[in-house]
């Protein structure tokens, strides 16, 4: 996640086409800048219903904000892979023109020839090529294979090394987690149900989180206030299916975001209409 993010001030003087499509344009154009998925090159994955959850706006509303600024040449959208990529974003985050010793100019290429095969990847490559120093895909690929694939390999063992303590770490913590389940006298007490729903979020998410006060309080807030057992499995199935999998959305399968008091009556809404698919078992 970036730290920052550059929004000149003319942004607002040459925004009359936004205005003329409504506020929903307007809101999606600062968004598209400042959102926490975005890069510096203004080319990344972004799914609408990320856009519409961050803002707090409907879906409905971001499409219609989305659609407008694709056509003013805002920026473009595939809505087969889900990338965005701003126009102009790369030239406000970055600079006009870069020097070949900047640093900036290999990050740029790597970040560029990680991209997938997207739609609107050449219009960007014309447009940044000259300013970023950018070599096209096909000069990349004369590159000898050889010394990627070592370092391919050494990046896996590291990968493997990390996934094994990752594991021993989880398994310890749930064997505590399951130690003070056991020492509860009441197996419905609020603080029995919200350790048994701290393990499921672990083994279901692979995380280690602890049972702490701070993790514990969130959870029983939530079944104090009349939510299920039932709910709260259902909650982290369903997320742990649609996040764990993604990047930029992982990072948020924890106790603060999912068991969030207003988040997670929105999370519970989602789980209206009960179906064999959202089942958790």
């Amino acid at each position: 996640m970036r730290e920052f993010a550059k929004v000149p001030p003319k942004f607002w003087f040459h925004s009359n086409e936004r205005k003329k499509l409504g506020w929903q344009a307007q809101l999606v154009a600062i968004y598209l800048l400042t959102s926490p998925h975005a890069n510096m090159i203004g080319v990344y994955y972004l799914p609408v219903n990320f856009i519409a959850h961050e803002i707090g706006i409907t879906m409905e509303e971001a499409w219609k904000g989305l659609r407008g600024l694709i056509e003013a040449q805002f920026c473009s959208y595939d809505d087969h892979s889900e990338f965005v990529w701003v126009h102009e974003m790369g030239f406000t985050q970055i600079c006009k023109q870069l020097k070949l010793a900047d640093n900036r100019v290999k990050a740029i290429q790597e970040m560029y020839l990680e991209l997938p095969d997207l739609p609107f990847l050449k219009d960007f490559y014309d447009k940044y090529a000259n300013a970023f120093l950018l070599k096209n895909r096909c000069e990349c690929a004369r590159y000898s294979e050889g010394p990627l694939n070592l370092l391919r390999s050494k990046e896996k063992e590291k990968k493997k090394d990390k996934e094994k303590k990752d594991y021993m770490s989880r398994k310890s913590n749930d064997d505590l987690i399951q130690s003070l389940i056991e020492q509860e006298s009441d197996p419905n007490s609020v603080r029995s149900l919200s350790l048994k729903i701290l393990k499921f979020l672990n083994e279901k998410a692979e995380r280690a989180y602890r049972p702490v006060e701070t993790n514990l309080r969130l959870i029983e807030a939530r079944l104090n206030s009349g939510i299920t057992l039932g709910d709260c499995f259902q909650v982290i199935a369903k997320k742990t299916r649609q996040w764990k999998s993604n990047p930029s959305m992982v990072e948020y399968l924890r106790p603060a975001t999912l068991f969030n008091a207003t988040k997670f009556e929105q999370y519970v809404g989602e789980l209206v209409i009960a179906t064999e698919e959202e089942s958790i078992l």
